[in-house]
């Protein structure tokens, strides 16, 4: 093989490995440098037949006040967040960043005028995705860090961290009952 081609095939190697790391490091510092704040979030769909099974999360704070539901989409809304009890709610949505050091999370305007922060895909192990389907109250505790970018740090499902161990049986099947204990030899 030439010099060239050498040269070429481990730069683009190089680049890669330099492309996949920055990815990792920008989710790193988030989740270490952020603030963990907790999103009430409404469950949308449990599967993806090519990526596995995951749930899509519609966040509450997602919804734009009707002053600004007639931004386009694409546009950037940054929602500055106060904790409010055990969650943490919208108090203004506004086109630039808070300052005063206020915690915010960025989010674009999608096709259907929702914002998204890009965290509303979580994937689960195969088989779990109903889990977070069937359960009443899901919540999102994330790591925000001082631009607004979010990471997942956990989800709680029904007040719990999400355990996949934890699956119900299938629809229809009932679990084998535990054999009776055997009756004392006299």
């Amino acid at each position: 093989m030439s010099l060239k081609f050498n040269v070429a095939f481990w730069g683009i190697v190089a680049a890669q490995l330099v492309l996949l790391l920055a990815m990792v490091g920008f989710k790193e510092y988030t989740l270490r440098t952020g603030t963990v704040v907790t999103l009430q979030t409404v469950p949308v769909d449990p599967r993806s037949i090519l990526q596995g099974d995951y749930a899509i999360l519609q966040y509450r704070i997602a919804t734009l006040p009707p002053h600004m539901q007639d931004l386009p989409q694409g546009a950037t809304v940054y929602v500055t967040l106060q904790e409010q009890g055990e969650v943490w709610e919208a108090v203004d949505y506004s086109l630039s960043p808070p300052s005063g050091g206020r915690v915010f999370i960025k989010g674009t305007v999608d096709d259907r005028g929702l914002l998204d922060f890009r965290i509303g895909t979580y994937f689960v192990p195969e088989g779990t995705g109903h889990i977070i389907e069937r359960a009443t109250d899901v919540k999102v505790r994330a790591s925000v860090d001082a631009s607004g970018q979010a990471v997942i740090t956990e989800v709680l499902v029904d007040g719990e961290p999400f355990d996949p161990s934890l699956k119900p049986p299938p629809a229809g099947r009932v679990p084998p009952e535990r054999p009776p204990e055997p009756a004392p030899q006299r």
